[in-house]
């Protein structure tokens, strides 16, 4: 128990000492090194994970629950405090694209919502709109 205690104090010394502040270390008993991402957008579960410090995109996607159904793939965000990635993950699942991405600690990935969805809204939206008036005119008729 002591050796790794101290195998760990050292793994932390070690990454403080690169200048890799965004890693940490959950724990002797997992024997991982965790880095803190942002998931945000069309995704299951939209917040803040701990990933292997090997990640990449779709690791980082899939711990937030995977993409929903309104996701735009083809333009998936990673964002780091000065540069930003465009990724299309829509070709690489059609085993068109390039590699995967890897994160980096405090990455933020983005996925936006796919615009035919915000038209399928608005038509949905109009459509209520439409019933709800002819209700109304039905209802005044009689």
């Amino acid at each position: 128990m002591r050796v790794s205690a101290v195998l760990v104090i050292t793994a932390v010394f070690v990454l403080y000492a690169s200048g890799l502040e965004g890693y940490t270390v959950p724990g002797v008993e997992t024997d991982e090194v965790l880095m803190s991402i942002h998931v945000w957008g069309e995704v299951r579960n939209p917040g803040t994970y701990l990933v292997p410090i090997d990640a990449d995109l779709i690791a980082g996607i899939s711990s937030a629950g995977g993409p929903t159904s309104k996701a735009k793939l083809s333009d998936v965000r990673i964002v780091y405090e000065e540069s930003e990635i465009i990724y299309n993950l829509d070709r690489f699942l059609d085993a068109d694209g390039g590699p995967v991405p890897d994160l980096l600690p405090g990455a933020t990935i983005y996925i936006p919502t796919n615009s035919f969805e915000w038209w399928k809204t608005a038509i949905d939206f109009s459509y209520k709109i439409i019933i709800a008036v002819n209700l109304i005119w039905i209802m005044s008729e009689r």
